[in-house]
């Protein structure tokens, strides 16, 4: 009988001390890193094979990476001791990280990975677990660990099966899926016939080739992502055609891991609208620009000249027109072969940006006084004698002042984002090549459209009345005009001269910065956050914070406790800002958009700002109250 009993003790000592104790490594910590806890644990059940599972718990604040980190981080890896088999890491669907412009993919809180030995596997597993973990430092620790794996444990299989079911499937999620390259992007293609709900998109390194944070446009079934491609020394772009890429696709809880041929790029624009609707809004935004406060006066300028033609001639009216019309053009033209040249040498794009530098604006100013005091009647400003004419030339025979006075235009008229010209110059700059000189073309013709149709019926200016003594009035309103421009520009000088806007004194609104991070911060605390980004030189921003931003309204709205007020302003050069516009496919400003936990996504609004809208958005992005 005793005999009996000591062998039942001596099983289940057994069965609870080798197996259940030996069978996990229990909680590792580091004595350089209390962050972090990881355990591993190994299972044999298995016919031919040994499982095992990698637990890491992370505190809040802290993550880990996905086998392709992104832009920064080093991935977990296992350096096995002894004669280990070939080992299968798998990878459950991982979370994007954005902070100060620096996308990286990973995980955060908690993951389990599952591994596989396949063949036979030694009777006990040893080696070291390097994981790096980062918050505002990072730490690369190591883990030294030895296990015995078991041979059956229900409480292993069920944690196996889970961890199993984060991992991303062959198939299941798309119905089609497609990537092709172009220059400095690479462009992922998916249709889903449920729809999209929250998609994100992680790719695998490439060699050579660096991937920033995709831009994602779904319109109904149908998915674009595009992502923004440099070497890995940050500069030219990589040939990614005819090479394999892999990625996971994931909305709502499905992922989908897949493995692609690059191919070329499709035609269609970034913003998911046929091209010919994108060459409406270029026309459409190009003839707007003429009602531009700085734009105004040079054209009335222009037609106010034509009244200082003591023979009316028809031809000669044409003339002149026809040569704006070529200095209209010639600037957007330059302009196109600027934006060409800055994303060659994979500088920053934008539109307006030209603003952002003081000898620009100085030059400026001293033009729109030259143009004020010869309207006033002060002097008659004259170019070099070379090019025998004056820069606002009244009359004559010659047509480089007219050509000039289209060109100056141009340039005045860039700080604008008005509607419809903020969507065809983004897609004009994130297009190919010969897109992009296609559409700003399209911006050129469409703010000639005006002095087209005078130079196509002269009749109509001239029409105006007739010479007198109104039109000494006249030009000192043009030149009142030219004046205000000059003044207007003039402020603009004073960020570079070390002076701040007073504007910022009639909000009662706490801007923070505007940063990734912060937003990430805000969502994850479940607050709404409001984005502007602006810039003294623009215009349409100002009409924005006049007729909308500063209302009492949209003030109170803006100070609940549950609302982060985010402001990024883009008066003076900004990478940060330039990357933060650019992962969201834009190229100008103003540009303003709403996140909270009924938008996680985010949702922009549109360029001119109303009232109603802003706070039906914002009130949108509240969502469900628990």
């Amino acid at each position: 009988m005793i005999f009996a009993i000591r062998q039942g003790l001596l099983c289940l000592l057994f069965l609870w001390l080798p197996l259940s104790w030996a069978a996990e490594s229990g909680w590792l910590r580091s004595e350089q890193n209390d962050h972090a806890s990881v355990r591993l644990r190994a299972d044999t059940s298995a016919q031919g094979e040994t499982r095992l599972l990698i637990d890491v718990k992370l505190e809040d604040g802290w993550k880990t990476y996905w086998r392709s980190p992104g832009e920064g981080g080093v991935a977990p890896s296992v350096s096995w001791k002894g004669d280990v088999p070939a080992v299968d890491w798998f990878w459950p669907t991982p979370a994007r990280f954005d902070v100060a412009g620096i996308t990286t993919q990973g995980y955060h809180q908690q993951v389990t990975f599952p591994l596989v030995v396949r063949g036979r596997a030694p009777a006990s597993l040893s080696g070291v677990l390097t994981l790096s973990t980062c918050s505002n430092v990072c730490l690369l620790t190591d883990y030294p660990f030895s296990l015995t794996p078991s041979q059956e444990d229900a409480g292993f299989a069920h944690d196996y099966a889970q961890a199993m079911g984060r991992v991303p499937l062959a198939h299941g999620l798309t119905q089609t899926l497609s990537a092709g390259a172009r220059d400095g992007e690479l462009i992922i293609e998916a249709q889903r016939s449920g729809g999209w709900s929250a998609p994100a998109l992680f790719l695998d390194s490439a060699e050579d080739a660096d991937f920033a944070k995709p831009l994602i446009r779904v319109d109904g079934d149908k998915l674009r992502a595009t992502v923004p491609v440099h070497d890995s020394w940050g500069e030219g772009a990589p040939n990614l055609r005819g090479r394999t890429l892999s990625l996971v696709l994931a909305d709502n809880g499905v992922a989908q891991e897949s493995q692609l041929i690059v191919g070329d790029a499709s035609g269609a624009d970034p913003a998911g609208q046929p091209f010919w609707q994108v060459i409406l809004m270029a026309l459409a935004g190009g003839l707007i620009l003429n009602l531009m406060p700085c734009v105004l006066p040079v054209l009335g300028m222009k037609l106010g000249s034509i009244l200082l033609v003591e023979e009316k001639n028809r031809q000669q009216v044409r003339r002149q027109f026809l040569a704006s019309v070529g200095g209209i053009l010639f600037s957007f033209m330059a302009l196109a072969l600027l934006m060409t040249v800055l994303r060659l040498s994979n500088q920053a794009l934008g539109w307006g940006i030209q603003f952002q530098n003081p000898w620009f604006i100085g030059a400026m100013v001293l033009v729109m006084l030259a143009f004020s005091a010869s309207l006033f009647g002060l002097f008659e400003f004259r170019l070099p004698s070379s090019m025998s004419t004056r820069l606002a030339t009244y009359g004559g025979e010659g047509l480089a002042g007219h050509f000039w006075q289209g060109a100056f235009a141009t340039l005045l008229a860039t700080p604008c984002s008005a509607p419809f010209l903020g969507t065809a110059v983004a897609v004009a700059l994130a297009a190919s090549l010969p897109v992009l000189w296609g559409l700003f073309f399209a911006l050129g013709v469409g703010m000639s459209l005006p002095w087209l149709l005078v130079a196509l019926r002269p009749g109509l200016a001239l029409r105006l009345p007739k010479p007198g003594r109104w039109m000494n009035g006249l030009r000192r309103l043009l030149g009142l005009m030219m004046l205000g421009s000059a003044l207007w520009l003039a402020t603009l000088l004073l960020p570079h001269l070390g002076f701040t806007s007073q504007s910022a004194a009639k909000e009662s609104v706490r801007w923070q910065p505007l940063s990734e991070q912060a937003i990430t911060d805000a969502l994850t605390q479940h607050q709404r956050v409001f984005i502007d980004v602006t810039a003294e030189w623009c215009i349409t921003c100002k009409v924005n914070k006049y007729n909308v931003l500063n209302t009492p309204e949209v003030q109170k709205a803006l100070q609940q406790s549950d609302v982060v007020a985010l402001r990024g302003d883009w008066t003076l050069p900004s990478d940060d800002i330039t990357a933060f516009l650019k992962s969201r496919g834009q190229v100008a400003v103003p540009y303003n958009q709403i996140y909270g936990p009924g938008l996680q996504q985010g949702q922009a609004l549109p360029t001119l700002l109303s009232r109603d809208g802003l706070l039906k958005t914002l009130s949108d992005a509240k969502g469900e109250t628990p």
